[in-house]
């Protein structure tokens, strides 16, 4: 008998996730991708064909899923998976209008380790995309009325069909939009962006958290490797393999639902929260949850929250994080986190794509203070205001931060957890915990007027001497001392140690 195996990934997924500004499109549209990768829905439409979960599927995480098929040889095995295949992205196209699918299939090499033959068929995929020159698809006359939130011409109503299948993903969606143990405490799952929280005069900003595992591509690749030399047949192996692909996301999905826990109990606890938020009802007095998912698959987590807990709800998940084992390699997690924290009316994607580039801030902070792992075991964090002075790329509006006299003026990303081997001072100046207490300090002490301290942002920006000059001149040295505003950071850059607490006094709100 003759075996190849297939991988099956969905192109463009982001664009596809977050096409729409409206937030309950974006939930649908992640849970649509999630979807048409699982075990369910490919047995669901291949089943009449002959497959068999348990003997075909291999795994799926990692935003793809691997299959495997037999044949008397090499010909008929692959005529079977192109047959399967065809089938199978012929019922996706249908049922889910906009999806884009690319499939590859390979035949095993038996003289080959099953890691060897996984990095085969990733490589094969990869060299398919990377020649892909174009892709078609219906576009716009230019003479039509095009839709508010997704910008793509409109359908008339008595013109739009919706498929089955994602009428009946739709349901199961509403259904599992909220964990019961967050339900049963009467809570509702938020569909829109100005039910997250927040009052129209004080706060009306949201939070996008960006959630990704450290090393999670390094940590397949050994996982890989540690079955080169094993003498298990091919079916225990894959076994393996989908408990450890099912491991990583049942970890991260109990990390997002301990976070949640946690924030109902921060709410509950604490009336001063609890009134600052304004929780939104609806018209019969049900409350709307702070929190709501966008996407949940494996490593790759996304969020939206009331704009001034979106930092503290991305510690909380790391911290919960950080208590998981996976079941099949026996190792822990690390993450990063990016926070874009923007007005309401913001566009969804492009706040979506600032959550990333903070999160990548974040890893990269990681790898230069801890090069000897790359920063894997380092769990940090990243955010930034929108205050209306975008730029294209992180670095771009990071230059605003730069003071007069080229003195740096933000401290983050800031350590979680995981930097015990860090040098002292970064260990200390990038402390999260420190950042915290410090903003407690700072905002909590009532012979410090919030006047004072938003002023405190104009002369840090003019810079050290125009800061201690303003310092002295309020008498705020005895809280502030001019000697310690200004730190030498790991970079070699002198940085202000208390602007970001400044910048961020009305976009946070601490957990106890």
């Amino acid at each position: 008998m003759s075996r190849v195996i297939t991988i099956l990934e969905i192109s463009q997924k982001q664009a596809y996730i977050y096409e729409s500004n409206k937030l309950k499109d974006n939930i649908i549209n992640s849970a649509v991708i999630a979807y048409v990768l699982s075990a369910e829905y490919i047995e669901k439409v291949l089943s009449d064909k002959g497959y068999v979960d348990k003997d075909n599927m291999v795994y799926s995480g990692g935003g793809h899923t691997i299959l495997t098929f037999l044949g008397d040889n090499d010909e008929s095995a692959l005529k079977k998976a192109k047959e399967y295949m065809e089938h199978l992205t012929r019922t996706i196209y249908r049922d889910f209008d906009g999806l884009s699918v690319f499939v590859k299939t390979i035949v095993y090499d038996d003289n080959k380790s099953i890691g060897d033959n996984l990095n085969s068929l990733v490589s094969s995929l990869e060299e398919k995309k990377s020649i892909r020159k174009s892709a078609f698809k219906k576009g716009s006359f230019g003479i039509e009325k095009n839709n508010s939130n997704t910008l793509k011409p409109q359908v008339a109503e008595e013109y739009e069909v919706e498929s089955e299948e994602k009428k009946l993903l739709k349901k199961i969606e509403e259904k599992n939009a909220m964990p019961e143990c967050i339900r049963e405490k009467g809570y509702l799952p938020t569909y829109q962006f100005a039910d997250l929280g927040g009052s129209r005069n004080d706060s009306n900003f949201i939070a996008v958290v960006h959630i990704d595992g450290n090393g999670m591509g390094k940590r397949i690749e050994e996982f890989y490797n540690s079955l080169k030399n094993s003498n298990e047949d091919f079916d225990t192996l894959k076994k393996r393999l989908r408990n450890f692909s099912e491991g990583i996301d049942a970890d991260f999905k109990a990390a997002y639902v301990e976070m949640l826990e946690d924030v109902q109990q921060e709410i509950f606890d604490n009336n001063r929260l609890k009134k600052e938020l304004s929780l939104k009802k609806n018209s019969k007095g049900e409350v709307y949850f702070p929190v709501r998912k966008v996407v949940t698959a494996g490593d790759d987590i996304c969020f939206v929250t009331e704009g001034r807990i979106g930092i503290e709800c991305a510690v909380k998940f790391i911290e919960a994080l950080s208590s998981k084992v996976n079941i099949e390699d026996k190792q822990g997690y690390t993450a990063c986190a990016g926070v874009a924290i923007v007005h309401q009316k913001y566009p969804f994607y492009k706040a979506y794509e600032l959550s990333e580039m903070l999160c990548s801030s974040a890893k990269s902070f990681n790898a230069t203070v801890h090069n000897e792992d790359n920063g894997q075991s380092v769990s940090s964090i990243d955010w930034h205001i929108e205050f209306g002075e975008m730029g294209d790329s992180l670095e771009q509006i990071r230059e605003n931060y730069i003071a007069y006299d080229n003195t740096r003026m933000n401290m983050r990303p800031y350590v979680i957890n995981g930097g015990e081997d860090l040098d002292n001072d970064t260990k200390f100046y990038h402390d999260y915990y420190k950042f915290k207490q410090n903003y407690k300090k700072l905002v909590g002490n009532d012979s410090l007027a919030i006047g004072k301290m938003k002023e405190l942002r104009r002369a840090l920006r003019d810079g050290m001497d125009e800061t201690t000059f303003y310092l002295k001149a309020n008498m705020m040295y005895d809280i502030l001392p001019p000697e310690n505003e200004f730190i030498k950071d790991y970079d070699g850059k002198i940085v202000s140690y208390h602007f970001d607490i400044v910048e961020i006094m009305d976009t946070f709100l601490p957990f106890s």
